[in-house]
């Protein structure tokens, strides 16, 4: 279950018993901090929580700041300043962490229309990458704009131009938007005029996770149940109805019976592992994915059996481009020395993480740039 999954459910259970509710949204992040802008914590009354904006160091005080957040029904932004050693020990939990921390707590109410974690539910369901703007600090004739948010994705239609009232910072926001989709990362953004500024985090939610299985054998289950464990979206495929079975695989979201991978719904922003181990089989899937072109694919098995399976297909006369095969990976995983099932499973899902995030898979001793990157602002905060 991913974390907007568990948000939701724990709202769920929250909504019928009546306690008040908070929701702590990291805003920003100077330096280096356990999470990123975008993480998120409810809060109850009764000091109960779901998700997490830290390791665990800041979430008791914020419990107990965002009690008055919940008497007043005033949000508030938070600063969590621990850049300096001697202000960390003063602040009295030693944390060691080198960040200065933006947290928007905000009054939670289920019932409005359109709140922030349905907004990000929505966004989850069109299957397509979409931004959210957050407004977290507003002054001047922007004051009453804190908590303003915008939801953009690629199915919504364009917003038409509004050349009255404060159009000004909703055109700036809107763009922002659209630059954050297309760069697929999220960021800050400043909006500044003569009478009033604001400030927003800009937040890319990328499309929910999609991994098809193709093979349904013992090897399979582990796999299986660690990406769904992570939430992602799994799908298992075999053209053998006696492994398909949701005893088998109790947490993938789709079980099927399909001989081939045309009749699954693959798309090229999915990520694809083949774990028949039926050669015929393999064979035929090769040539099918070099077609729809997924956006990650691995194979598994020792790599003179893919190249032999490529050699045969382009012999058959199959057009397999060169650069399509090398974007491939197999064998399949990262280099773990995995063994079991689990092992290797563990070495799949962890190369399946590095090539979306575009890292190399690594020790994180030898990297030397910070373990995250720094949010970037916006190129252009716009002044009028």
């Amino acid at each position: 279950m991913n974390e907007l999954d568990a948000l939701l459910d724990a709202l769920r259970r929250f909504i019928p018993s009546g306690l008040r509710l908070a929701l702590a949204t990291v805003a920003s992040v100077k330096g280096s901090a356990y999470r990123r802008p975008g993480a998120r914590l409810l809060i109850a009354e009764t000091g109960d929580t779901v998700g997490n904006i830290s390791a665990g160091c800041l979430e008791q005080d914020l419990i107990e700041k965002a009690k008055a957040v919940m008497m007043t029904g005033k949000a508030q932004l938070m600063t969590y300043d621990l850049r300096d050693v001697a202000a960390d020990a003063t602040w009295g939990v030693g944390l060691g962490c080198e960040s200065e921390t933006l947290i928007y707590v905000e009054p939670f109410d289920a019932n409005q229309w359109h709140h922030p974690l349905e907004l990000a539910a929505l966004a989850a369901a069109t299957g397509e990458d979409a931004a959210l703007a957050l407004v977290f600090r507003a002054e001047g004739r922007f004051a009453g704009r804190s908590g303003t948010r915008l939801l953009h994705t690629s199915v919504t239609p364009e917003a038409e131009g509004d050349s009255s009232g404060q159009a000004d910072w909703l055109r700036h926001l809107q763009d922002e938007l659209r630059s954050c989709l297309a760069k697929r990362r999220s960021r800050q953004t400043t909006f500044c005029a003569e009478d009033g500024r604001l400030e927003a985090f800009i937040e890319f939610l990328p499309a929910p996770f999609q991994l098809t299985l193709l093979g349904a054998g013992d090897d399979v289950i582990p796999l299986a149940r660690m990406a769904a464990q992570l939430g992602w979206r799994v799908t298992v495929a075999d053209w053998r109805p006696a492994l398909v079975t949701p005893e088998r695989f109790p947490l993938a979201q789709r079980l099927a019976v399909a001989p081939t991978v045309a009749e699954l719904p693959i798309r090229a922003t999915d990520h694809v592992v083949v774990m028949t181990h039926h050669y015929p089989s393999d064979k035929s899937i090769a040539r099918q994915l070099a077609e729809i072109r997924p956006r990650y694919v691995g194979l598994l098995g020792p790599r003179r059996r893919t190249e032999r399976i490529l050699s045969e297909l382009r012999d058959e006369g199959a057009t397999i481009p060169n650069e399509v095969v090398a974007s491939w990976h197999f064998p399949v995983g990262l280099d773990l020395g995995a063994e079991t099932p689990a092992e290797i499973a563990t070495s799949i899902v962890a190369e399946i993480l590095a090539v979306t995030r575009q890292r190399s898979g690594t020790f994180l001793r030898d990297r030397v740039a910070p373990i995250h990157e720094p949010q970037p602002a916006s190129s252009s905060d716009t002044t009028v």
